[in-house]
């Protein structure tokens, strides 16, 4: 989240590795004492903690933070690792949506974050008033429930439109969580999808080990990826679906969400120095794509491991491996599928898909729908199925592949392939034949479905999709 200071990227990604356009959300670097923008900021409220301890783990959240995990120590070691200096960093969630800008109640965002729109904070807003808790309940050592009325960050003590619970379990050496946002919004309108800090993790400036495993031979002990604490948000392929923040012993945090592929890490400050309320500080989050109707129920769930690179890495190994061929079924869920220019009916999600065949914003050139971010041998996939139903004008659909590198979907005939539809409303299979094509070959790490340019369109053209999955 960034709360020195953050920037919204809207499009394609600058930095590294893009995973689709929409609106992506970036920390950006600000001084948190000098407070260059004027904003009227209050003191942080007193810690009001509650904690869970097995002796392995020491864990708070705090009651006067929005239930937001503020502390977090290895055994018995006293030392908190978890950064404090605003109501913005902590380890906890921030959601993104339309409309940008957002002005609610007669409140208009601050100058500085007027990029953001509709941006629920678990911990509170830009000036340090915290969110609300609402209900909380503590069972022995190891467990914590938290329910929190999130505030709108770049607003006056707004609270935001929904609600957010969190389940909160220590596990031997590891943090399980568990994430609800029921969202409740007046305003019905479908935003395009936006990068969701799910969740952002901020430690303290010592935590200048910065280390993930970005390369294309996964789960094979290769050698992990470190990164100087001299960088601004970086986009990560974290292949492993873990990333870490540790200390010059070795020992910190590991962030893994399973079967995600897109993570963020940063530093910020002065590598090396300074305690919970200092401005330094090291960060990493998970940042799916998600779109987030005015009624929907996003939930989420991730592992903090504390410990050594070792712990962190054999503990994603343990678990369930991410997919390695695509399997997706739009039966209640959109598959953690998201759009560019176009939407769908709406949440709850059916036993379909059902989506505009045809662009919400006439003045741009396309639309398109989005798979997340995947790892995919193309050798493993000679052949794509997609059960669908068109209802087009149009004779040929396009399938658009992306690669690790590739900083978007580029319209490249070693990126793309057109394939015959036909129009009628009825369900079809369609069998895409890949093995030999031009450009599927090594790693696909995303997929899209588009028009074909130059076929006709039409307004109310639609395609409802059960399947996209291997081809039998």
């Amino acid at each position: 989240m960034g709360r020195m200071g953050r920037l919204i990227i809207v499009g394609i990604w600058v930095i590294s590795i893009c995973f689709g356009c929409g609106s992506d959300v970036r920390p950006k670097l600000r001084r948190y004492e000098e407070n260059p923008d004027g904003i009227q900021k209050n003191p942080l409220p007193e810690p009001k903690r509650l904690f869970l301890d097995n002796g392995k783990v020491r864990l708070g959240i705090d009651l006067n933070a929005g239930g937001a995990i503020t502390y977090l120590a290895e055994g018995t070691s006293g030392v908190n690792m978890v950064n404090n200096a605003d109501l913005g960093r902590q380890l906890q969630t921030s959601l993104y949506s339309g409309p940008v800008p957002y002005s609610v109640n007669g409140k208009d965002p601050v100058a500085k974050w007027i990029g953001l729109g509709w941006n629920p904070v678990q911990t509170g807003d830009v000036h340090n008033n915290p969110a609300q808790v609402i209900s909380h309940q503590q069972t022995g050592n190891t467990q914590l429930y938290v329910k929190t009325i999130p505030n709108i960050w770049p607003l006056l003590a707004e609270p935001a439109d929904c609600v957010m619970e969190h389940w909160i379990e220590l596990r031997d050496n590891t943090v399980h969580v568990r994430s609800r946002t029921t969202i409740n919004r007046a305003d019905t309108t479908q935003y395009e999808a936006r990068t969701q800090e799910a969740p952002c993790v901020y430690l303290n400036g010592p935590y200048t080990r910065i280390i993930t495993y970005t390369g294309l031979n996964p789960f094979t002990n290769d050698v992990v990826n470190e990164f100087k604490p001299d960088h601004g948000i970086t986009d990560r392929y974290a292949t492993e679906n873990w990333a870490a923040l540790l200390n010059a012993s070795g020992r910190g945090v590991g962030l893994y969400r399973a079967n995600e592929f897109r993570f963020i890490t940063a530093y910020f400050g002065a590598p090396g120095v300074g305690t919970e309320y200092d401005v330094s500080s090291s960060y990493m989050a998970a940042v799916p794509f998600e779109v987030l109707d005015h009624n929907r129920v996003y939930e989420f769930e991730y592992d903090l491991i504390i410990g050594s690179l070792d712990d962190i890495r054999q503990f994603a190994y343990r678990q369930t491996r991410p997919a390695t061929v695509p399997d997706f079924r739009f039966s209640g869920s959109r598959a953690r599928w998201f759009y560019y220019n176009t939407r769908d009916t709406g949440w709850p999600v059916g036993n379909e898909l059902n989506v505009r065949w045809a662009r919400t914003d006439t003045t741009k050139a396309s639309f398109q729908i989005k798979s997340p971010a995947v790892y995919w041998k193309a050798t493993d996939v000679p052949v794509l199925e997609i059960e669908a139903a068109f209802s087009t004008p149009a004779t040929t659909a396009r399938l658009s592949w992306r690669q690790p590198g590739d900083v978007d979907f580029l319209a490249l005939p070693t990126r793309t392939l057109d394939f015959p539809i036909t129009g009628d409303g009825v369900y079809r299979t369609y069998r895409i034949s890949l093995a030999g094509k031009p450009g599927w070959q090594d790693i696909i790490n995303q997929i899209g479905l588009e028009p074909t340019p130059g076929q006709p369109a039409r307004s109310t053209a639609t395609v409802r999709i059960r399947r996209i999955g291997l081809g039998r």
